[in-house]
């Protein structure tokens, strides 16, 4: 049942009776809107029964309040607040430090950091270079090796065996090479 002393019941029939004026409303407020007009006027009875006189009164307050104030410390709270100052500009000096000197160290180890990757850097150039190297060598044998093959069995041409004409390609090579080391060919 709606109470016409809580202020949430009084805004809903407030904004029912607003609504109200722009249109029918729905019987379950329309209901709603009667058991609380019903209670409000039960309510007005009681407060009427009481003996007292009724009385009417507007009332319109207007608060205009300027307040100018001004702190001054004197004796001991002007020390203090000095003292306070005081210490708090100091905290703030030592941060700074604090703050500079930490922005050198990282600086410092930025600058190792950097020397020791490009460092990384060069060894590693070296090292693709020299694996480059060795692969190309590889390579160049190969392909001697591949193209001695196909000039071997191109000149077979049926007198002696294709083994021994590629051997026969080798040979000067390998006796140059045993006398070079100070081998006796056998």
């Amino acid at each position: 049942m709606p109470d016409p002393n809580n202020p949430g019941d009084r805004a809903k029939a407030y904004r029912l009776r607003k609504l109200a004026k722009k249109g029918p409303l729905p019987p379950i407020d329309t209901l709603w809107l009667s058991q609380y007009d019903d209670g409000r006027a039960k309510s007005r009875q009681r407060a009427a029964d009481v003996g007292a006189s009724r009385r009417s009164s507007g009332r319109k307050i207007n608060l205009q309040v300027e307040e100018h104030e001004e702190a001054e410390a004197v004796g001991t709270g002007a020390a203090a607040w000095a003292a306070a100052a005081l210490a708090a500009r100091e905290e703030g000096r030592r941060l700074d430090s604090l703050t500079i000197e930490s922005v050198g160290a990282l600086k410092e180890a930025v600058a190792c950091y950097r020397e020791v990757c490009l460092s990384m850097k060069d060894r590693l150039e070296i090292l693709e270079d020299s694996h480059v190297d060795m692969l190309e060598a590889v390579r160049t044998q190969y392909l001697a090796r591949t193209q001695a093959e196909i000039n071997a069995l191109e000149s077979a041409s049926g007198d002696g065996d294709a083994m021994t004409k590629l051997a026969e390609q080798f040979l000067p090579d390998i006796l140059r090479r045993a006398t070079a080391n100070g081998q006796k060919p056998t």
